[in-house]
């Protein structure tokens, strides 16, 4: 695991982005997992500018949604793919054919859960998956006590990601249960990534990196990946 610290969100984001890019840059057909929400709307913007400018070229990336909630899709305003869709997915005009999506809506949550386990299998594991962590250590919707060989799954949502999660929406929503990419999906990418920024997430950051691999605190299985990196404002290391 390596932790870098960076001065600005701006830095943050730029880093990260250069990070991805990198990584992937010589894979014929890679398979990044990114998360929704505003921590990773900095990377985002950095992808879209240098597709814009010619720099980068995302036509043969497949783009795979972390999560989420149950009972929504894009249609839905604020849920993951509706952020996706107007952070990245359309800024980038990405063809439906280049993206893969938990559909909440849906009767048969388990066989999208399913196919999309399969098609990893078969790529042989994730090349890129961003994350962001929750300030009880939940990264995708996995929570505290979730197994670490978890792959793609629903999730019983925690209270404190009911409560936080009440911001992406113009009012009260009813969450319950999220579909999400699992734990073992974070261990065996080919890039596994934390990114935090803001002093509110310095406190969860300093205790996974002070922590051992611990399944009430899913973030900790970063230990468990060697080639993983915790990227952090100044703001969310600052306990480190």
């Amino acid at each position: 695991m390596t932790i870098q610290t960076y001065a600005t969100y701006e830095e943050l984001s730029r880093k990260t982005a250069d990070l991805i890019i990198e990584s992937v840059k010589d894979k014929p057909n890679p398979l990044v997992c990114l998360a929704s929400g505003h921590t990773p709307i900095g990377v985002f913007k950095c992808l879209v500018e240098d597709v814009k400018t010619g720099k980068l070229d995302v036509s043969n990336w497949t783009f795979i949604g972390l999560d989420e909630w149950n009972g929504m899709n894009g249609s839905t305003k604020g849920s993951c793919r509706q952020m996706m869709d107007e952070d990245l997915f359309e800024p980038l005009n990405i063809p439906e054919k280049q993206i893969v999506f938990f559909d909440g809506t849906q009767p048969n949550v388990q066989a999208q859960c399913d196919e999309v386990n399969e098609l990893i299998h078969q790529h042989g594991g994730l090349d890129v998956m961003l994350v962001g962590i929750g300030l009880n250590g939940h990264i995708g919707m996995n929570e505290p006590g979730t197994d670490f060989d978890t792959f793609a799954h629903i999730s019983q949502l925690a209270e404190e990601t009911i409560s936080v999660g009440q911001k992406y929406f113009p009012g009260e929503t009813k969450l319950s249960t999220g579909i999400t990419m699992g734990l073992k999906h974070f261990q065996e990418a080919r890039l596994p990534i934390i990114m935090a920024n803001g002093e509110k997430k310095a406190g969860i950051i300093a205790k996974v990196a002070a922590s051992q691999p611990i399944e009430s605190l899913p973030a900790s299985i970063v230990h468990m990946a060697p080639q993983a990196y915790v990227m952090v404002d100044r703001a969310a290391g600052s306990l480190l």
